[in-house]
């Protein structure tokens, strides 16, 4: 069951609410029931690398980091779709302090991005990005892959899908996109690890879990999870003050892994788009999918078909989140699919 009890009457409250691995040597047991390496594992920086300037013609994010806990800082981007407004900087990522090292999850829209969080993160440690870990394939969370590989030799654990989907050359959403300054020097490169289930380890003296949950917002979803900060890293399984785009998604995915992350005992929950970070941060995302899943099968044993579902179920607890005319109907429609005919093979589309 689900941790909260989802209760209609407390839309309208909802809708105020604001806003592995290069691991150490101390790198405990896995608990992953398959892990895999795609290329040999880099050396690890023994050192921080250089922090760069914001280069004359470069795009200035002006990112500022947001303690979240006490050994985790995060940036938070901006509701809506990426644009050369905004970079491309519309999902969230975060800084983990190890004794050692930064653990990044998640690395952004670009390398400029990428290099510019850095030199933010760097003036609250002067430590390297050893170990960066991955919530899905979707390209506004993974383009700064290559700063951390090629600048800091960080060894890069996330979705296999990625290594499958995406390959050098490939013109991503990013690219077509965002101007010249902004995806500059940007690469799409292979992660080095992918793991399957609970994978548990421990890095500069910090635990760790990082599980799979399959099928959820994307073709293959992880979260992270820090019992030492009971802090729960969700990516796109989580988004608070705006619909999320399940294109790739499924509805009963999405609410068996909100029902898995909400086994662990957390405090702290980064969404992968929004701001809302407390008790309340999956909040949306179980009341969205679980109203999803409740009505479209009610219509259908209603006789809806498939011309008339998005009529049939507006959700109108949520026509004020950001982004609900661009994404609900197709979330409809996506949902109605699943539960008549079950969900299409994964098609890619860059």
């Amino acid at each position: 069951m689900l941790k909260k009890m989802i209760n209609p009457l407390v839309v309208s409250a909802i809708a105020l609410l604001p806003l592995m691995s290069a691991c150490s040597s101390d790198t405990s047991k896995t608990e992953s029931t398959s892990t895999k390496t795609a290329a040999k594992e880099a050396p690890a920086a023994q050192k921080s690398a250089p922090v760069e300037a914001v280069a004359n013609d470069e795009f200035d994010y002006k990112l500022e980091p947001k303690q979240v806990s006490e050994n985790v800082w995060c940036f938070f981007g901006a509701l809506d779709m990426p644009t050369q407004e905004n970079g491309g900087n519309m999902s969230n990522n975060c800084y983990i302090k190890t004794k050692d090292q930064w653990v990044l999850w998640d690395t952004g829209a670009s390398y400029i991005y990428a290099k510019q969080a850095y030199a933010a993160m760097s003036k609250i440690a002067d430590l390297p990005v050893k170990t960066v870990l991955l919530s899905h394939e979707h390209d506004d969370h993974w383009l700064g892959n290559n700063y951390y590989k090629e600048v800091h030799g960080a060894n890069i654990v996330g979705p296999e899908s990625i290594n499958k989907n995406y390959h050098d050359g490939d013109v991503t959403r990013m690219f077509r996109i965002l101007a010249e300054n902004q995806i500059r020097g940007t690469k799409i490169i292979p992660v080095d690890e992918w793991h399957d289930g609970s994978y548990k380890f421990n890095i500069g003296g910090v635990d760790f879990e990082y599980m799979s949950v399959g099928n959820g917002h994307s073709v293959s979803d992880y979260f992270l999870y820090m019992p030492s900060e009971k802090a729960i890293f969700a990516g796109d399984l989580v988004m608070n003050g705006r619909i999320t785009s399940n294109r790739d998604g499924s509805v009963m995915g999405q609410i068996e892994a909100l029902e898995t992350m909400n086994t662990r005992e957390w405090t702290t929950m980064i969404p992968g788009h929004g701001f809302i970070i407390d008790e309340k941060a999956d909040d949306e995302s179980i009341m969205y999918f679980t109203l999803m899943r409740d009505r479209v099968e009610e219509a259908m044993d209603n006789d809806i078909d498939s011309i008339g579902i998005v009529e049939a179920v507006p959700l109108e607890e949520f026509k004020d989140k950001k982004m609900y005319d661009l994404l609900h109907a197709l979330n409809v429609s996506r949902a109605y699919m699943e539960f008549d005919m079950g969900l299409p093979e994964h098609e890619v589309i860059h």
